[in-house]
């Protein structure tokens, strides 16, 4: 769980819908576009699909300003606004190890990416068994 240093008090992070997750996506691309900043997606797979304690270890793990759905019980993914992918791998080292059964792949946003080709390429980064 997140404490968040001016208040004291814990936060939870939550998965948000898939529709929602692509929404904001969508917006921190144009972002990123505009201004020139870094975006990282990651796409995590679980064999058998995530539990619930699973889940939980790996949304502790993230920064409120992360997005991150399951849009399927096998997958998790994980946005990662202003972050670079050097900075992506400390997460991915991260979520590693809150979740080591995880398979993870990471895609930087590069400029002309739609959401849809920037989560495909963090599936594929991800294995032969992402799709």
């Amino acid at each position: 769980m997140y404490t968040q240093p001016s208040m004291g008090r814990k936060v939870r992070k939550e998965l948000q819908d898939p529709e929602v997750f692509e929404g904001a996506l969508r917006e921190e691309t144009e972002i990123s576009s505009e201004f020139a900043l870094p975006i990282s997606v990651l796409a995590l797979r679980v064999e058998g699909g995530w539990s619930e304690e699973a889940t939980r270890r790996a949304l502790d793990a993230l920064r409120t300003a992360d997005l991150v759905c399951q849009p399927e019980p096998e997958e998790t993914l994980i946005a990662l606004p202003n972050t670079v992918t050097d900075d992506a791998r400390v997460v991915e080292e991260r979520l590693r190890e809150a979740v080591p059964e995880a398979i993870v792949g990471i895609a930087p946003f590069a400029r002309g990416d739609t959401v849809e080709s920037l989560i495909e390429r963090a599936r594929v980064c991800g294995g032969p068994n992402s799709s």
